[in-house]
């Protein structure tokens, strides 16, 4: 079944294969992107037949009048929406306040609050509409262990908002979760795979390091759920992965 979805953060490599993926499935995808050079080389690089259900938006600075263009470009180009994917910032936050201590707490606020901005405006579709998906794709903090990039404030904060979005929104017929994907593929030398594979034998004997494209279409759980009141949830992809919240 067609779906109408817009993801946000489009210069991650992590969110245009979530992006590859649904456009693969059939999908209309609206995807709003900070550079336009960025957004540009993506959409060079996807297949021809799928460029016209594909919707780029340049978005340099995320406010209430930017969301409100996005809002007017998916009415205009999508007729509605039926899900929002908060894109992951892909960010290391150790290395992060590391390199700027002081305005860490800064950065993390601006963050939340562009995922406010996005929440209020796709959330004001769906009410209308009386359905609705939102969800938060996240990479396990705790990988950090294994030399995997961790962003643990994000998370847990997407966490806790995901859990009282759930609650408000699901009188609405709007359901909201997490999936968070465990260890995976993140580098091609074969020692460096084998030295990964042993770091995270804690989850499981002899783990499986899938591709993070291997591991995307577990969103279809969320995408085109079996049942209308899946909500509130932190969905683990990975043997052993553990709910942390």
């Amino acid at each position: 079944m067609e779906k109408r979805v817009m993801i946000t953060e489009g210069d991650k490599p992590f969110n245009q294969l979530i992006v590859s993926y649904l456009l693969e499935q059939g999908h209309q995808v609206m995807t709003c992107f900070e550079n336009k050079d960025v957004s540009d080389q993506y959409f060079s690089s996807i297949h021809s037949e799928w460029q016209e259900r594909y919707h780029p938006m340049i978005i340099p600075d995320t406010n209430e009048k930017s969301l409100s263009q996005i809002q007017k470009a998916i009415e205009d180009r999508m007729d509605g929406l039926d899900i929002l994917i908060h894109g992951n910032e892909m960010v290391n936050e150790e290395q992060w306040l590391e390199n700027n201590d002081l305005a860490f707490g800064d950065c993390i606020s601006s963050q939340f609050e562009q995922i406010y901005l996005f929440n209020k405006m796709a959330a004001e579709l769906m009410i209308r509409a009386k359905s609705g998906e939102i969800i938060f794709p996240l990479i396990y903090d705790p990988l950090y262990y294994a030399d995997y990039a961790s962003s643990p404030v994000l998370n847990q904060g997407k966490i806790s908002m995901m859990k009282c979005l759930s609650r408000e929104l699901s009188a609405f017929k709007i359901n909201v979760n997490v999936m968070t994907f465990g260890y995976h593929e993140k580098e091609s030398d074969r020692l460096q795979k084998r030295k990964t594979k042993k770091m995270v034998e804690i989850f499981s004997l002899k783990p499986a390091l899938l591709h993070l494209k291997e591991m995307i279409p577990a969103l279809d759980i969320l995408i085109n759920p079996p049942v209308k009141n899946i909500g509130g949830e932190n969905f683990h992809i990975g043997t052993g992965i553990e709910t942390s919240l």
